[in-house]
């Protein structure tokens, strides 16, 4: 068997070598061969040392996934070892089958997220390679966990990039909806139809981490989709909780969560942040605690300048409805805003708006969306903690 060869420009082999798993187009010299979108290729230095394999695609500006030092062949025997791994670091971690089962390329699986909710899985694929092996995946996941049901949830930017049309459908069973506890808190989850993958394992520690600071306080929670950060607050004893989303179905869930759970003091509300915060601001209204966990704000790095002054002021208009030593819990899912940038954005604003900072907390991701250090854009979550003045 011929494997092509893509062989690197001098030098630029030094950042895979330190554990990033992406060669990018202007990075190659040259390719031996013809491989197709999906193909496995042998990623060599300039002098001709291999350095290793991965997946090809000409049409990306990430024209090479890597998975492996040494050859493989992505079969099923491949992708049942890999997931089986994966799986092995979960069960180590989580005593309830609820959590992110695979990470992409923290897993050696570039491209390939699985989500768990018990008998429930939820599939996203964003890359061509894992697209051309959806079977294979499907396949492995059948055997291995004999699912309820499986779901593709093949939306977003990332898959128009490797130029694949959007899906989202049942791949097998049917529709239907789970209940997850987390540490006392019931979330009803609908697989297919919520956002993203269908739930946000990744705050999952940070969400219980907040908890600290809900006894008797008051709450704002933007951006709170199905109420992750607000019904664990609740449980905690905040007497008052404001959850505020654009999204109508995402407030819907916030308020069956609720109830599930009986709280009585979780008010939703379907409304822009940026223009609640406005109208808040200007009403003069106050809360203890505010928690800030927007969706990303950047697609590309183009697009940084933008996101920072999109951070900065909403960090503004927020520290406007915030008490004098109240508690700022904030995140950022974008992989292109790096955490120096993140707080020196949240600093400047800081300094704009006449308060002053404690920082008194600092985390990132759920252990189920483990880092590669050598890969930055795997340590996307940030979630910092302050005391404002």
């Amino acid at each position: 068997m011929t494997i092509p060869i893509v062989r690197l420009k001098p030098k630029e082999e030094r950042r895979i070598l330190s554990g990033h798993l992406w060669v990018f187009s202007n990075e190659i010299a040259g390719i031996e061969g013809a491989p197709a979108v999906g193909d496995v290729v042998s990623v060599r230095k300039h002098g001709g040392v291999q350095i290793g394999y991965g997946f090809y695609n000409p049409q990306t500006l990430i024209a090479v996934r890597l998975f492996s030092k040494e050859y493989v062949e992505p079969d099923k025997l491949f992708f049942t070892s890999r997931i089986t791994s994966a799986l092995e670091l979960r069960e180590t971690l989580f005593h309830a089958p609820f959590y992110r089962l695979v990470h992409s390329e923290s897993d050696f699986l570039p491209g390939l997220t699985i989500e768990r909710f018990g008998t429930l899985f939820s599939v996203q694929i964003l890359s061509a390679a894992m697209e051309r092996r959806k079977d294979i995946i499907y396949d492995c996941l059948r055997e291995m966990f004999d699912p309820a049901a499986i779901y593709e949830r093949n939306e977003g930017s990332s898959r128009e990039l490797e130029g694949l049309p959007p899906a989202r459908e049942i791949v097998f069973g049917e529709e239907r909806t789970v209940d997850y506890d987390e540490n006392g808190v019931t979330f009803r989850i609908n697989p297919l139809s919520g956002q993203k993958t269908g739930f946000y394992f990744d705050q999952r520690l940070n969400r219980i981490f907040s908890r600290e600071f809900a006894d008797h306080s008051s709450v704002l929670d933007l951006f709170s989709n199905e109420g992750g950060f607000a019904l664990n607050l609740a449980r905690a004893g905040s007497e008052k909780i404001v959850a505020v989303d654009s999204s109508q179905q995402a407030i819907n869930n916030l308020l069956l969560n609720s109830e599930l759970n009986g709280f009585k003091n979780v008010q939703g509300i379907v409304a822009d942040v940026n223009s609640f915060l406005a109208k808040a601001s200007a009403s003069g209204e106050k809360y203890d605690v505010v928690v800030s966990d927007p969706p990303s704000f950047t697609k590309n790095r183009k697009s940084v300048p933008a996101a920072k002054a999109g951070y900065r002021h909403l960090h503004e208009t927020i520290f406007s409805v915030l008490k004098k030593g109240g508690i700022l819990l904030t995140a950022s899912c974008s992989h292109h805003i790096f955490r120096e940038t993140f707080e020196e954005v949240i600093a400047t604003a800081a300094e704009r708006a006449g308060r002053t900072l404690q920082l008194l907390h600092r985390a990132g991701a759920s252990p189920d969306h483990p880092v590669l250090p050598g890969m930055p854009e795997t340590e996307y979550l940030k979630f910092n903690v302050y005391r404002v003045f």
